[in-house]
């Protein structure tokens, strides 16, 4: 498994936690053999989603609003220094209007709108509180995500970014408790849990999360791997 599709994996393992649908999507050309652009990882979460069983709040990092649709258009990176979307989404309010129509969560008279209120929001220089905030159109929110595992917090800055330290931060907190939950098990075999998506090879390496093991420091994303292997075995 390559570094950017454990850069892919690790980023839909903390949506897929935070309650998000997830998949991929390729914006189709009319050029034969072609395509416009693909993005990484298009999520949902639904207005009405909740699990209470797993006693596990919402990512303070996602700044969630209670009553909201919430989908994140997301690009997936591997260095600090290419923290910005791929020059077709940002340029091309096409493949942008592509991506939302796909999503299917505004009717045609929205589209337009909604396409030109959030492309200032996958620019480069956009602030890193603009792009969390997103736009809000017939309760449904839009944002655009940047997603980089291998980055430190601190080279991430000036930009909403999630890191690898991010995600190990909410991935220990989901599957190790501090004291066992009363309606949600939390050790059980992690390959039903993941059969048939990309986490799964993941899952194939032979490590263990340590209960109670606090996140900081320097994160190798290799490591993240190894570490979420197995998280569900003790």
């Amino acid at each position: 498994m390559r570094k950017p599709e454990i850069n892919e994996a690790l980023t839909v393992l903390y949506l897929r936690l935070a309650g998000y649908f997830t998949t991929g999507l390729v914006v189709h050309s009319p050029e034969w053999g072609l395509n416009k652009t693909e993005i990484d990882c298009l999520a949902i979460r639904l207005a009405h989603h909740q699990q209470p069983e797993r006693e596990v709040s919402s990512p303070e990092f996602l700044g969630l609003r209670n009553g909201e649709t919430d989908l994140l258009i997301c690009e997936v990176k591997s260095v600090a220094g290419n923290l910005r979307f791929n020059e077709r989404l940002r340029a091309d309010p096409g493949v942008l209007a592509s991506v939302l129509g796909w999503a299917g969560v505004f009717d045609e008279s929205a589209l337009g709108t909604v396409v030109e209120r959030v492309r200032p929001l996958l620019q480069p220089d956009v602030a890193a509180d603009t792009a969390r905030q997103g736009v809000t159109e017939q309760g449904v929110r839009v944002r655009g995500l940047l997603s980089c595992p291998p980055c430190e917090q601190q080279n991430a800055t000036q930009t909403w970014c999630l890191t690898g330290s991010e995600i190990l931060r909410f991935a220990h907190h989901c599957f190790n408790p501090p004291a066992r939950r009363s309606g949600c098990s939390t050790r059980y075999s992690f390959y039903q849990w993941v059969v048939g998506s990309p986490l799964s090879s993941i899952t194939s390496r032979n490590a263990q999360l340590r209960s109670h093991r606090p996140w900081k420091g320097s994160i190798d994303i290799l490591q993240v791997v190894e570490c979420l292997g197995h998280a569900m075995a003790q």
